[in-house]
């Protein structure tokens, strides 16, 4: 790379590198940003190793390893799965109340932190099981799926979240987390509403799921079993970390990090 291209345009081309080679291996983007940022900075820009690091969003960063560590645990011990399945059992055979649970169910998961790529990830298994045994369009289903988590993405506790507010921050926007939340989710809702409607979604509600239909949907729960210990913990500790961010101001990424220290112990 000559030393005569701008830094501007050599970020710029390290960007693009950096994206072309985690879509075609299993290089994490951000691990590669960071070495492109230090390379470029310290032997092209003439700036010193603190200089680089000081344009590093260490507290944004905290936040996200704390969150996404702390809903990791809650999807590695099974909790967050065990919520998905049961609530498959409120929809109880009402075909037309399936794709609706399934929006607001991951709409619930994302809000509470879990993010909407981790929910969509997560859910999708689940429903295009059941869109299957109850005759449900698939195409249905991946919309109200895909909408509902996107509903949930600019939560406070979201991966996604935390990194817009941060963003907002930097422009002095203070203090709309909550309002970003809701408008994102209102728009979401209309999205996943109008997606229902115009794919014939309320039509189902004339449809009762079959017994065969209810069976299969038995079969998910049929080695679930109760809630262990472990996992009561990891929903009380995530309620807590909810309640405490909302009502008493509690610091996000000092929450999920204590919250996630906790259930390692």
């Amino acid at each position: 790379i000559p030393r005569t291209m701008s830094l501007p345009a050599l970020s710029i081309v390290a960007f693009a590198i950096a994206i072309v080679v985690s879509c075609v291996s299993a290089i994490n983007i951000g691990f590669l940003s960071i070495a492109f940022a230090f390379i470029i900075g310290i032997f092209f820009g003439g700036m010193k190793v603190a200089d680089v690091v000081a344009g590093f969003p260490t507290g944004l960063f905290l936040i996200l390893v704390s969150v996404t560590l702390l809903f990791s645990q809650a999807n590695v011990n099974g909790t967050l799965g065990k919520i998905a399945k049961r609530g498959v059992k409120l929809a109880r055979g009402n075909v037309g109340m399936i794709p609706i649970l399934f929006f607001f169910l991951a709409a619930a998961l994302a809000t509470i932190g879990a993010g909407n790529i981790a929910t969509t990830a997560l859910l999708a298994p689940i429903a295009m099981m059941i869109a299957g045994n109850m005759g449900i369009s698939a195409f249905l289903m991946t919309l109200v799926v895909c909408c509902g988590a996107n509903s949930g993405a600019l939560s406070p506790f979201a991966p996604t979240g935390v990194i817009a507010n941060g963003l907002l921050a930097r422009i002095g926007i203070m203090g709309q987390e909550w309002p970003v939340f809701f408008n994102n989710f209102v728009a979401e809702a209309f999205v996943g509403l109008s997606g229902y409607l115009l794919l014939g979604g309320y039509k189902l509600f004339s449809r009762t799921a079959t017994e065969q239909a209810v069976q299969k949907d038995d079969a998910l729960l049929i080695h679930e079993g109760a809630f262990t210990w472990n996992q009561k913990l990891t929903l009380v500790i995530i309620a807590v970390l909810v309640l405490s961010v909302c009502f008493f101001g509690i610091d996000v990424g000092m929450g999920a990090i204590i919250a996630a220290v906790i259930l390692t112990v």
